[in-house]
């Protein structure tokens, strides 16, 4: 059976947002247009799994690191790695509490040392095996064989996928694991008896492991009080029916109120119009304040005026006449000052003629003023008596609108109050029903954790039973290796003609290098460089490896599989676009046939608008790329992740 390894999501963060991208679904469909993020997206799962990602210098410049949420076999996690000078430890985060539980290294010192690798595959069940570095024999230089190794297996990058399987046409030294670990999760080799017999101790460990967790859950039982399951069924029963009639009494009683409600509408509206009318006196009053205020203002000014002017026709009237024969300030003698007949004896300035007209017109703009004030005053009186009557008028309404409000409020305290307190009662007693209805559902729960606890110790228990028997046979099993790769090679031709691939003869996989072959062609010369079909046949070559893993209980390769780009170097005519849509119709056939064993991510730009609606999808736009706040994920303009 396939290793249980399920993405659950991804969050990626800067220093000003995060954002989280939901892959719990078991088909995900990542989209967008170019430089949106979509192959960046799966760099970063790559990268938060400790592998060499390729990230673009928008991750470099703006994400500060990014939690990875999985299900490892039996265990939920959080994987966080750093970007940048940080990121050579992967930390495993506590779900719920953000504590950093262990602290791994990417690239451990000494090799074989704890590592983020050694850590996944121990979850994941995966034995921590050394392989030669060459196929030449058992005293060539042996290399650890770590979770990249199996994780190529489960990511189709958009680099490879038209051109190389699992990295083959890679360096000569990574050629050999590439073949161990084809090996080891296909249980083609010999150091798979071993693993049989660590399976056998991690399962009687389990098992006992289990045992302690059950007489746990047992014992807290037992000191709690908690009821047996039947008595607990009853229960909840019982609480869901009086819940129900709650309900139903609650029902009626908001129906009551609804209509009381509706028989006050009258009542409702001549108060809102009583409030209205009483509103706009108020205004009309302070309205006419404001004008009062600026008639007496006005008045106030025009008496100023009039007394100024009827003090200059005085002086002009008084003191023309006047002959100074003495100096007002220093009492001198003016009489024998001798200046000119048109001066001024006393301060020897040209004289002004007294004008007659000016003394006239002066008389005449005090009378003007004077009948000003006579206007004016009849105005203010006018509008302070409509200052009174509005005032009054104001008074009338609120006391009126006040004897609406009590009549209003005891209407409403003899008939809707009263119903709307047994209302909000009803509300709190079905609330603590349904209280009581959870409690029970979380004891009954309890009991059926203990039995699932047992049911899980006796299954590792029968495991350990069943390990002893199959390490006896894995000799016997072991020289079937011709037999199961033949079976796995007719799966692959199989699964060629399901998809339906052109081939110029025969797919089938090379029994020495585990690669896909069409008839005696090797993968990487059916395309000069690569093509449509060398990307159908390596996603096929996957696809059939997953199955033969969810077939097959005796398999290793994780229940994973991401494809970045599945139609790359597709064609566009019809031809061609009908092997795109075979393309996701398989895979969609595969979740379906394998549900809730298996995960597929993919991304492309190009989904059927069909599996779009009904899968889940996750669109990548200039508002919401895969980094927060950054519109252009990609290298620049018109290039990708994948070329880098």
């Amino acid at each position: 059976m396939a290793t249980n390894l399920r993405i659950r999501s991804l969050t990626v963060s800067t220093n000003r947002a995060s954002h989280a991208f939901d892959f719990s679904a078991p088909l995900t469909f990542v989209t967008g247009t170019t430089t949106k993020g979509k192959s960046t997206l799966l760099m970063l799962i790559k990268h938060a799994f400790g592998g060499n990602a390729a990230l673009t210098p928008a991750v470099v410049q703006h994400v500060t690191h990014v939690d990875l949420a999985i299900r490892a076999g039996e265990s939920s996690l959080i994987l966080r790695r750093r970007i940048g000078a940080d990121s050579g430890v992967v930390e495993v985060i506590e779900p719920g509490s953000n504590l950093v539980q262990h602290t791994w290294a990417v690239t451990p010192k000494p090799a074989d040392g704890p590592s983020i690798s050694r850590f996944m595959l121990e979850e994941l069940g995966i034995p921590v095996e050394r392989v030669p570095t060459s196929r030449a024999g058992i005293n060539s230089r042996t290399v650890a064989l770590t979770f990249n190794d199996i994780f190529r297996y489960c990511f189709l990058q958009a680099k490879e996928i038209d051109r190389s399987v699992v990295g083959h046409l890679d360096l000569a030294s990574t050629n050999p694991k590439r073949i161990a670990a084809f090996e080891l999760m296909f249980g083609l080799t010999d150091p798979e008896l071993v693993e049989l017999k660590r399976q056998r101790g991690i399962a009687r460990d389990r098992a006992k492991q289990l045992d302690k967790d059950a007489a746990a859950i047992d014992r807290f039982i037992r000191d709690a009080g908690i009821a047996d399951v039947e008595q607990l069924r009853t229960r909840r029963m019982d609480l869901a029916q009086q819940l129900a009639a709650a309900e139903d009494k609650l029902q009626a009683t908001r129906d009551e109120v609804a209509a009381l409600i509706g028989a006050e509408e009258d009542r409702r509206a001549e108060l809102s119009e009583a409030l209205t009318a009483s509103k706009k006196r108020h205004e009309e009053a302070d309205l006419l304040a404001v004008t009062v205020r600026g008639r007496e203002a006005t008045l106030a000014q025009l008496r100023l005026d009039l007394a100024k002017a009827e003090r200059r026709s005085t002086a002009i009237g008084l003191l023309a006449p006047f002959e100074f024969v003495t100096c007002p300030r220093c009492m001198q003698d003016l009489d024998d000052r001798e200046v000119e007949g048109t001066t001024c004896r006393l301060c020897c300035q040209p004289l002004a003629p007294v004008d007659v007209e000016d003394v006239r017109a002066s008389d005449q703009n005090a009378d003007r003023i004077q009948e000003q004030i006579v206007e004016t005053e009849a105005l203010l009186r006018a509008d302070t008596a409509a200052l009174e009557h509005a005032r009054l008028s104001a008074r009338h309404m609120d006391l009126r609108l006040d004897t609406l409000h009590r009549e209003y409020d005891q209407a409403t305290a003899n008939t809707t109050s009263p119903r709307i307190e047994a209302v909000a009662q009803l509300s709190r007693y079905a609330e603590s029903l349904r209280h009581g209805i959870d409690e029970a559902g979380q004891h009954i729960e309890m009991w059926r954790r203990l039995e699932e606890v047992r049911a899980q110790a006796a299954a590792y228990r029968k495991t350990d039973r069943q390990l002893k028997v199959d390490i006896t046979e894995r000799e016997r099993a072991l020289r079937a290796r011709g037999a199961q790769l033949d079976e796995i090679s007719a799966a692959f031709t199989d699964e060629v003609n399901l998809i339906g691939i052109p081939t110029d003869g025969t797919a089938r996989i090379d029994p020495d290098t585990f690669l896909p072959l069409v008839g005696d062609t090797a993968f990487e010369d059916l395309q000069a460089s690569g093509g449509g079909a060398s990307t159908a046949l390596n996603i096929a070559y996957h696809l059939t490896l997953l199955i033969t893993a969810l077939n097959d209980p005796n398999v290793l390769l994780p229940s994973l599989l991401i494809i970045d780009s599945p139609r790359k170097a597709i064609g566009t005519v019809d031809r061609d676009r009908e092997l795109g849509r075979r393309i996701y119709a398989r895979l969609a056939t595969l979740v379906e046939a394998y549900k809730g064993r298996v995960q597929l991510i993919v991304a492309d730009n190009d989904v059927p608008p069909e599996l779009v609606t009904t899968r889940n999808t996750i669109v990548l736009t200039t508002e919401h790329s895969a980094v927060p706040g950054v519109t252009n994920t990609g290298v620049g303009e018109g290039q990708r992740v994948e070329d880098l």
